[in-house]
């Protein structure tokens, strides 16, 4: 097994960042809107906003009560997003509840930088999009470092979790890029899996153990859940690993270039 070290990937990344910024530093702010209480939230906006401090980037956080009827919601997102000073925005999923759903539409595509909106989306599955999800920005880095063709040799990738930020997104994209794709949106810890390269994103601590993953397969972990206040993959990192090919664990791994490539798609790099 090999690790893939995102943090030390990301330092590439921090790099080209502050080089644009020296030239080109930005007006507006950043706004992260969070509706409601979420531990797991919080963590990852803070996250974000800290890096945004460090490298001198404008970064507000909204915080929305969740007892608001949807309508009040609906008016204070919009607030926010179409604020002149609102150079981008982020909604921070997941959502309270689904009737709130339409706050993503509510993002203007040219302050997306997660590309998540229904509008995004769309543009991006037709092959057009007007930013690439941080995730898929993310996993193409990590494909790069494999070094395996799949055109080449008729890869299989398997995507155990079909949420809509990052598994059925990252289906979509491996398919355009001539892998054999299947979806598992039911896993059970003790499936055999069959696969070149397993993408994990159901967000279940520790789901997938790597006896049950092939020799050789090479594995990006982007489940993120908080279990007894630490971050959590849905690989068991307890299990036997060493048998696998390129592993980018999580937390470390695609994390913090899903952070950078979120920033780069604010600066627009």
């Amino acid at each position: 097994m090999n690790i893939f070290n995102g943090r030390d990937k990301a330092t590439i990344l921090d790099a080209q960042i502050l080089e644009h910024l020296s030239g080109d530093p930005v007006a507006g702010e950043l706004a992260i809107i969070l509706i409601g209480d979420n531990e797991a939230s919080e963590k990852y906006i803070s996250i974000k906003k800290k890096y945004c401090d460090s490298k001198g980037i404008k970064c507000g956080i909204y915080r929305i009560d969740a007892r608001l009827k949807d309508g009040d919601i609906f008016k204070k997102v919009f607030g926010v997003l179409s604020s002149p000073n609102t150079a981008g925005g982020i909604i921070q999923l997941p959502l309270p509840r689904p009737s709130l759903d339409p706050c993503l539409r509510l993002i203007p595509a040219e302050k997306d930088i997660d590309a998540i909106s229904p509008f995004s989306m769309e543009a991006f599955y037709a092959g057009r999009p007007h930013k690439i999800l941080p995730v898929i920005r993310a996993l193409e880095l990590f494909i790069s470092e494999t070094g395996k063709n799949p055109i080449a040799t008729s890869l299989k990738a398997v995507v155990i979790g079909e949420g809509y930020l990052v598994g059925k997104p990252a289906a979509h994209y491996l398919k355009s890029k001539n892998y054999r794709i299947t979806v598992i949106d039911d896993y059970r810890t003790g499936q055999k899996i069959e696969a070149d390269l397993l993408l994990l994103s159901a967000g279940i601590p520790e789901l997938v153990r790597g006896e049950d993953i092939p020799a050789g397969c090479d594995v990006v972990d982007f489940g993120s859940t908080i279990k007894d206040g630490k971050t959590t993959g849905d690989l068991d990192q307890n299990s036997s690993l060493d048998h696998l090919g390129l592993v980018s664990m999580s937390p470390g791994g695609a994390g913090p270039l899903v952070v950078r490539y979120l920033i780069m798609n604010f600066l627009g790099i």
